[in-house]
Parts: structure tokens; C-alpha cells; sequence
């Protein structure tokens, strides 16, 4: 666990009741792992745990159709804390495109955030393209996030790479479904520990996550969740997010 959020690497936050939650820092690059049926959960931990000022915009590209399946509408972006309409999506035509793209939002000052949707081997995405958007990172300060789908871990420059599953949920009276819940890793820290794991449950009261015990989280009479809900992403959108073609 962290002990500091004042600490450069640590990718945390303190909460009220004092607890550190896992968070991606801005000035950095962040890579976050997940499989085809736990990309609601990688793209809800993305958007909710980084740390963005609150007034520019948030940038979400990506390239793979498969990824277009999950797009966040209104209500789901107002509760990890985002106004919808700074949400901009943009779709790339190719990994290239892609790449590309990111790396000049990643470069400029307009925007709060810059997370990369992408699936399978991304063969464009190798050190030297990390390095660059850990340059871009560290110069504009804001936090960039490749969300990497169905990908294997390969060496890059990224200052810190996760894993992230659905959890089971605790659930509630009449064994109705607890909130949704998900499995946080550590894997990567350059230049610090890793290997720290959190299990986190989503809290409608605070419209934010937090950090469940793990043992209680995996008992064996804790019911399943949903098969991909992670936080309320409703089909229905309250306006839909401006998009771009890179």
C-alpha cells in the first residue's frame, strides 16, 4: 500500500476515512491491462482514477471497433466525476493513427487527460513510442493512459503498468447484486515497488470508488458480478460525446 500521496510514483489519493486508493498521476504514462470481458472495468478505472484538473477536457481515443462497443454515455461519466461534455472521443483509423494522435494531445496543454483505447499486439507501440509519450507526459504534465485489450505486458518506458478484472460484488440484503467491484494490480513501477493489489467497490453515495478488504471481497458465499459492469454506464445517452476522425 502507499504510504504518501505526496510521493512522486505513488499512484494514490487520500480519502476521508484516510485511505489511499490507487490513482494514476499526471506527468506520467500508464499502461492498464485487461481481457475482452473486463474492458468496462479497465475503462472505468481509467477514466475514474486519474488524476485531471477539472475543467479542460478529457480525451479518449481509439481504433478497433471491438473497443467501440463500450462507449460512456452521460450519466455513467457524470458518476466517475466527469462533466459529459468534456468527454472527446476520437477514432483512428489505424494503430499508426492512433499513436499518432495521442501524442499530440499528449504533447499540447489542452487537454486534462489523454487515455488510448487499444486491442492485441499494437506492433506501433514499442519503447521507442513509449518514450515519447513519457516525454510528452513529463513535459505537459498531464497523466496519459494506454488501456491496452487482450494485449501480453511487453517492455516499454511506462511509468507504471496495472492489471484490472471484475471482482465479485458483496451482496446486499435478499442476496440482491452488491455494487460492481473490481481487482486492481500494480504490476510495473518504474523506479519503485510493485506488486500491491486492491480490491475496489464502486460507492453511488460518493460517486467514486473504494477500497474493499480483499479477503471479503473473495469469500466463497460472495456473489458474482454482472458479466462486464463494473459502474453505471447506461445505454441511454443524456448527449452524445464529440467525436473526431484522426
Amino acid at each position: 500500500m502507499f504510504h504518501s500521496a505526496a510521493d512522486a510514483h505513488a499512484e494514490a489519493r487520500s480519502r476521508k476515512d484516510g485511505q489511499a486508493l490507487p490513482r494514476l498521476a499526471r506527468g506520467q504514462l500508464h499502461e492498464v491491462h485487461a481481457d475482452a470481458r473486463d474492458w468496462a472495468s479497465a475503462l472505468a478505472f481509467g477514466l475514474a482514477a486519474i488524476e485531471a484538473d477539472d475543467r479542460r477536457p478529457v480525451m479518449l481515443l481509439r481504433t478497433s471497433p471491438r473497443g467501440g462497443m463500450l462507449v460512456p454515455c452521460g450519466e455513467g461519466i457524470a458518476g466517475l466525476g466527469i462533466d459529459p461534455a468534456r468527454l472527446v472521443i476520437v477514432d483512428a483509423r489505424d494503430g499508426t493513427g492512433l499513436l499518432r494522435a495521442g501524442l499530440d494531445a499528449a504533447r499540447s496543454s489542452g487537454p486534462a487527460a489523454v487515455l488510448l483505447e487499444s486491442w492485441g499486439a499494437l506492433r506501433e507501440y514499442d519503447m521507442v513510442a513509449s518514450r515519447r509519450f513519457v516525454l510528452a507526459a513529463e513535459r505537459s504534465r498531464i497523466p496519459v493512459v494506454m488501456l491496452r485489450g487482450d494485449a501480453e505486458p511487453r517492455a516499454s518506458a511506462a511509468h507504471t503498468r496495472w492489471t484490472v478484472v471484475s471482482a465479485p460484488s458483496i451482496p446486499l440484503e435478499a442476496r440482491a447484486p452488491g455494487p460492481p467491484a473490481l481487482l486492481v494490480e500494480l504490476v510495473k513501477r518504474r523506479g519503485g515497488p510493485a506488486g500491491m493489489r486492491w480490491q475496489l467497490e464502486w460507492n453511488d453515495e460518493d460517486g467514486a470508488l473504494r477500497e474493499i478488504p480483499l479477503e471479503t471481497g473473495q469469500a466463497d458465499d460472495v456473489a458474482a458480478p454482472l458479466p462486464g459492469i463494473v459502474v453505471p454506464l447506461p445505454a441511454v445517452r443524456t448527449g452524445a460525446p464529440l467525436r473526431r476522425i484522426a
